[in-house]
C-alpha cells in the first residue's frame, strides 16, 4: 500500500542487514507487517501497545518500532534519505520568516493549517535532502491529529527510535527545534477561536464607530465572502484584499484545490486590533475566516493594523 511503501523499502534494508549478521540475527528481531498502525503489526513475543508513555501517533509508533530493528547507523542515514523523496512540494508563499524553524543547520519550513474537527495539518520543506527526510517524518506523523496529541508527543522517542544516533548534534537539536515550532503552531490555532471570544466584546463595541470602510478587492465569491465577513465583524476604516492565485497556479501542495481563489493578500486597518499583539491580531482574522480556510484557501498572508498605526 502506499501507507507502507517506505516500511518495506525499510524492511528490504533490514533483510540485507540480517543478511550480513548471519542467520542468527533473524531469531532476535521482531517482524513487522508493511501496513501502518498497532492493529497490523505482527511481534514475536513483545508488548503491541509499545512505549504508551512517549504520547506517540500511530505513525510515529511505526517510526519508532522499525527504525529500532535497523542495527545499522548508514540504513537509519540512508531510510531517512528514503522518506525525502516523499516529500510533498510546499508553495513558496509559505516559505515565510514565520514559519523558519531556528537553530538549524539547513533552512527548514514548517506551515501549520486548521482541518476538520479541530485537527490539525502540516507542510514543510529544507534545502537539504536528509532534513528534507527528517521533516516528512514529522509532517506525516503529526498531521491529522488534535492539538493535545500533538503536545502529547515526547522528544525522547527520537532517540528511542535509534534516530538521534544517526544525526549531528546539530543536525539533532534541529529536530527537536521542528518538532517545537510544530507544536507552538498548534498552540496557536487552537487558541485562534478562544482569541475571538474573549475579543468579541471589543469588536462588539466598536461595530458603531466607523460609517463605512474604504474597500479594495473583491469580485468573485471567496474574497467578497472574506471581505462581507471582514467589514462585518471588524468594522475597520480600510480593507485592501488582492488574489495572489494566479502567482501560485504550479505550486499547489493541498490536492483538490480549485484553479483560482486559493492565495490572498490581506491588509485591514481598524480599531478593533489596538489592545492585540500581532499574533493575537492574526488569530483573529483567522478565526473570523475559519470557513474560507478550511475551504480553498491554501495561503493568507494578513497585515493587520490600528488607524494610528
Amino acid at each position: 500500500t502506499n501507507e507502507g511503501s517506505w516500511r518495506m523499502q525499510l524492511s528490504l534494508s533490514w533483510v540485507l542487514a540480517v543478511g550480513w549478521a548471519g542467520p542468527q540475527a533473524s531469531q532476535v528481531l521482531p517482524a513487522v507487517s508493511c501496513a501502518r498502525g498497532p492493529a497490523h503489526r505482527v511481534w514475536m513475543g513483545q508488548n503491541p501497545e509499545q512505549n504508551p508513555e512517549l504520547g506517540l501517533t500511530p505513525y510515529l509508533e511505526d517510526v519508532v518500532e522499525t527504525f529500532k530493528m535497523v542495527p545499522d547507523q548508514k540504513l537509519r542515514y540512508q531510510q531517512l534519505l528514503f522518506l525525502a523523496q516523499k516529500a510533498k512540494p510546499m508553495d513558496d508563499s509559505l516559505k515565510v520568516p514565520d514559519n523558519k524553524v531556528p537553530g538549524c543547520l539547513s533552512t527548514v519550513f514548517v506551515h501549520a493549517r486548521p482541518g476538520e474537527a479541530g485537527r490539525i495539518f502540516y507542510d514543510g520543506d529544507s534545502d537539504a535532502m536528509l532534513t528534507k527526510g527528517l521533516v516528512v517524518l514529522l509532517t506525516e506523523g503529526l498531521s491529522g491529529h488534535t492539538v493535545e496529541e500533538i503536545l502529547a508527543v515526547d522528544p525522547k522517542f527520537i532517540a528511542e527510535a535509534g534516530i538521534a544516533s544517526s544525526l549531528t548534534p546539530g543536525r539533532n537539536n534541529g529536530l527537536l527545534n521542528m518538532l517545537a515550532l510544530m507544536k507552538k503552531k498548534a498552540q496557536q490555532i487552537a487558541s485562534g477561536s478562544a482569541v475571538a471570544a474573549e475579543f468579541a466584546s471589543v469588536v462588539a463595541a466598536q461595530q458603531s464607530v466607523v460609517a463605512g470602510p474604504v474597500v479594495e478587492g473583491g469580485s468573485a465569491p471567496v474574497a467578497d465572502s472574506i471581505i462581507r465577513k471582514v467589514c462585518e465583524k471588524l468594522k475597520p476604516t480600510r480593507v485592501k484584499l488582492v488574489d495572489n492565485s494566479a502567482q501560485h497556479a504550479g505550486h499547489k501542495s493541498r490536492e483538490g484545490l480549485a484553479d483560482g481563489e486559493t492565495h490572498f493578500a490581506l491588509e485591514v486597518v481598524s480599531e478593533v486590533f489596538a489592545p492585540l499583539s500581532m499574533v493575537q491580531r492574526h488569530q483573529l482574522v483567522y478565526a473570523l475566516l475559519d470557513a474560507e480556510m478550511k475551504g480553498s484557501v491554501h495561503a493568507l498572508q494578513i497585515v493587520a493594523r490600528t488607524p494610528s498605526e
